[in-house]
């Protein structure tokens, strides 16, 4: 049986993150949940996940500085941003150009979520 793949989620809402925790280990992933920027930060140098799912507004920094952390460690990391607001377009055009592979707006249907991070782990392993 093949590893599942690793996912980060950095979001502050306890109830959100373990939601989307128990959603996604439901389709096959194993998760890992941190609830501040920093610990984010901390647990993605750690655990080395194939997928980082992280809120843009943390208590203790923006989601744009951890994607761009991120991104600098690993280029082969994907990076999901998301937001429970509408971003301007330069808001989006910010995180691209920091590294984001795609954005989602809360509150998401868990299939296309789900959908969406399979599509780009595949892409992934095919570079």
């Amino acid at each position: 049986m093949p590893t599942p793949e690793k996912i980060l989620i950095i979001e502050d809402d306890a109830h959100v993150r373990e939601l989307l925790a128990l959603q996604l280990e439901a389709a096959g992933f194993e998760c890992h949940q941190a609830g501040a920027a920093q610990s984010g930060i901390d647990a993605a140098v750690k655990l080395s996940p194939d997928a980082v799912l992280m809120d843009i507004q943390l208590p203790d920094s923006s989601g744009f500085q951890v994607c761009s952390t991120l991104r600098k460690r690993s280029k082969k990391m994907v990076l999901i941003m998301m937001t429970a607001r509408f971003l301007m377009p330069e808001e989006k055009t910010q995180g691209f150009e920091l590294g984001a592979d795609e954005y989602v707006t809360k509150p998401f249907d868990m299939a296309e979520l789900t959908a969406r991070i399979r599509q780009l782990l595949s892409r992934r392993q095919g570079t």
